[in-house]
């Protein structure tokens, strides 16, 4: 199993992995906006360069934002070239996604299906063969599919085949969604800065260390 964060602005992804074992990063278009929005200036090339330099060994997964197939597939080749053995581009379940993912299979890269929902596409993604499998938790869930359900048949599916193809669960809102999608069969996930932190403590465990400290006081008294 492996744990990543999904963020693109570079703060925030380097205070937490100072706290939590990371794998790497997961990036995409949205969450670059954001990082522009909150006031970070670097284009994704230089954000992934960043990332490279500052992440001594993780994999960073990027998503490249141009919508036609040629084009997705230059700046997906750009991205790999940066460090090919650490650089995995995510490409969206379309036809169109599709044929650039057999491209770069074709000349030995790895690569990510993101926005995967159904069993179908999982597994057509599996027969390239995607190295990983990308299914949006919360947002199944918002559409009114059981996540979990749905992730443990994708798991299920990918088993009994005996497919190779990992299955990186995203859009992961709170910690429980991160257990339910292990639980599910979610190889790896990858989760927001701050549910990352949420996920290495608990109210319990809070108020456990506090009576530690309120002991320890109480002892150095005595």
């Amino acid at each position: 199993m492996a744990l990543y964060i999904d963020s693109a602005f570079l703060d925030d992804i380097i205070a937490v992995a100072r706290v939590v074992p990371i794998a790497g990063v997961t990036t995409n278009p949205t969450l670059m906006l954001t990082a522009r929005q909150r006031g970070q200036t670097l284009s994704p090339q230089a954000l992934l360069e960043e990332l490279l330099r500052q992440l001594s060994s993780e994999t960073i997964f990027i998503q490249p934002g141009a919508s036609v197939a040629e084009e997705v597939l230059r700046e997906a080749l750009t991205y790999i070239n940066a460090a090919p053995e650490r650089v995995v581009p995510k490409i969206p379940l379309t036809q169109s996604g599709m044929r650039v993912a057999r491209q770069l299979k074709q000349q030995g890269r790895r690569i990510a299906f993101t926005a995967v929902t159904s069993l179908a596409q999982t597994y057509s993604a599996a027969m390239v063969p995607a190295d990983y499998i990308i299914p949006y938790y919360n947002r199944l869930t918002r559409a009114g599919v059981d996540a979990s359900q749905r992730i443990h048949c994708m798991a299920q599916l990918l088993t009994q085949s005996a497919l190779p193809s990992r299955i990186l669960a995203a859009s992961i809102k709170t910690p429980l969604e991160a257990a339910s999608a292990l639980l599910a069969g979610a190889h790896d996930l990858t989760v927001a800065p701050e549910v990352l932190l949420e996920m290495v403590t608990d109210p319990e465990s809070e108020a456990a260390v506090e009576r530690f400290s309120q002991d320890w006081q109480k002892m150095k008294k005595l």
